[in-house]
């Protein structure tokens, strides 16, 4: 700095000094002497934090890094003067640039701080901290991100743009992100949860408590603070001192000050809860078995006559092809027509005692990419006999868009049967000459819904709030759990259901709502 300058800073009241991004120092002002004790000539060239002996609240390059970033940064700072004489001091600092903006030395404005209030508002709140940090029934962790924060810089500086990228095609860069990021401290839970009663034993590097498979969600944690996120939560498997896993909500925060690199971790153990929900969806499962076995008892009429069908046509087809070859000039041509029907319809018997079998299986829900508006083919076709027995008129508009869906066939086929046979018990409830079911399916804005309408009387108002109820039933022989299980399958796909009337003169309206599967490619798996 010129003369001039140094003439200027030495009329400013607070201590003011510069230094270069080596930490050297470039200029010193007199109030700076005052505050410190050390003469411009003393002080001018020497390292500035050695010189004081600083210490920060936070780690220096840490600061350094938030500074760059946002031009500022101000707090408070433990120094010692020439005398050794301890003492808090309020900085704020700067950054100066050069006409192409880059970074070219750090301006930093002080004065002392009010040591006593400044102490006990401290001490009061390290104190509000601790409290909080052990008494928690939550793994606490506390993590120095710095020296993962020093490698990242320098994949930012060599090029290094798109991480995700670059982590994808080297994994081995995400453990060694593993082994730079220390464990500062644990509670108390933590030790209970990870360890072996040794609070010691964990305080190290995060490689060991991370096994392979959760390796991505390290990842997307790393991501998270690049990106400057104030916090990110998943949940996967995390490993204990023994080497057991078990399944972890896994929270991770980054104060804004820190730049994202000394970060507070939060872990809950949630592997009772998840067994609790595969009990609950086994339990599920079942009910939806008992259900689809008690659906298929109410459709015995139309389950012989779909079977009963490809039978008759069978023997008659085996009839006529024995008088064909019988007769004093054997037709071979058309005993072949016939065998040839047969073995059609063969396959036609074969596919509806298939399908009945697969509405009977019980086994675990299994999810495929499939088509929407093929299951309600395939429902309508199982269920064709029963709406025919009633006169009932079926009219399916399917989506121009393809509806693909992650779901459970047989599961969906359940929901759309049951939907059906509701509606067209509530036709035959009405003395009409029109019967009619239409179903209809619609892609828009990232949901397919599937849309069951009938004509006839609609639901009662002091209906609607008990639909979803177990066991209510309006139906003398009804067992009150077709509608309940229609939700709990529709709400495990993620999608939910909602019920209501055409219009005021009547006519049931059911709907159900299903996310469309995210990146995953538009192509269904084929029917069995």
């Amino acid at each position: 700095m010129t003369s001039e300058s140094f003439e200027i800073l030495d009329h400013v009241e607070q201590a003011v000094f510069v230094r270069d991004f080596d930490g050297r120092i470039r200029a010193w002002n007199k109030a700076s002497q005052t505050l410190y004790g050390y003469s411009r000539d003393a002080a001018m060239g020497q390292l500035a934090d050695a010189l004081l002996d600083s210490e920060y609240p936070i780690s220096a390059c840490d600061i350094e890094a938030s500074c760059v970033a946002t031009g500022r940064w101000q707090g408070e700072v433990k120094r010692k003067s020439a005398r050794g004489n301890q003492m808090l001091v309020h900085v704020w600092l700067s950054v100066q640039r050069d006409l192409a903006g880059t970074p070219i030395q750090i301006v930093e404005t002080g004065r002392e701080a009010k040591t006593t209030s400044f102490e006990q508002e401290l001490r009061l709140s390290e104190a509000r901290y601790r409290s909080l940090f052990q008494a928690m029934a939550v793994s606490f962790w506390e993590l120095d991100f710095s020296e993962a924060n020093k490698r990242l810089r320098a994949l930012r500086n060599s090029g290094v743009s798109d991480f995700r990228k670059y982590f994808l095609e080297n994994p081995r860069v995400v453990s060694e992100m593993m082994t730079a990021a220390r464990v500062v401290d644990v509670n108390d839970h933590t030790v209970l949860l990870f360890g072996r009663g040794n609070k010691e034993e964990l305080l190290g590097n995060l490689k060991p408590f991370w096994p392979d498979e959760s390796t991505s969600a390290f990842t997307e944690a790393m991501l998270s603070g690049i990106a400057q996120k104030p916090h990110y939560w998943t949940e996967c498997k995390l490993r204990r001192i023994d080497g057991g896993t078990f399944d972890a909500l896994f929270t991770i925060a980054y104060p804004p000050h820190l730049s994202g690199w000394t970060s507070m971790v939060a872990v809950i153990d949630i592997t009772e809860r998840n067994r609790a929900q595969e009990m609950l969806q086994r339990v599920q499962s079942d009910f939806a078995h008992a259900a689809r076995v008690s659906m298929l008892g109410e459709l015995t009429a139309s389950i012989t006559h779909e079977v009963n069908q490809p039978l008759a046509a069978i023997a008659a087809n085996a009839d006529a092809g024995l008088r064909w070859l019988e007769t004093a000039q054997p037709e071979i041509d058309r005993a072949r027509e016939s065998i040839r029907w047969i073995m059609e319809d063969a396959h036609r018997a074969a596919n509806v005692t298939a399908r009945i079998r697969s509405m009977a299986a019980h086994r675990p829900p299994e999810r495929n990419l499939v088509s929407l508006d093929e299951i309600i083919r395939e429902a309508l076709l199982f269920i064709r006999y029963e709406l025919q027995a009633r006169s009932v008129t079926v009219v399916h508009n399917a989506s121009a868009e393809p509806a693909i869906v992650l779901a459970d066939r047989t599961q969906l086929q359940q929901v759309i049967v049951n939907l059906a046979i509701n509606a067209a018990q509530a036709l035959a409830q009405r003395d009409c000459s029109r019967r009619k079911i239409t179903i209809q399916t619609i892609v828009a804005d990232d949901k397919i819904t599937c849309i069951v309408e009938d004509s006839g009387p609609g639901i009662h108002p002091d209906h609607f709030a008990h639909l979803f109820d177990s066991f209510f039933t309006t139906k003398q022989e009804g067992m009150g759990m077709g509608l309940p299980i229609c939700r709990s399958i529709v709400e495990a796909h993620g999608g939910f259901i909602r019920a209501g009337n055409v219009n005021l003169s009547g006519g049931a309206r059911f709907s159900f709502i299903l996310p469309v599967p995210n990146g995953e490619p538009r192509t269904p798996q084929a029917s069995p």
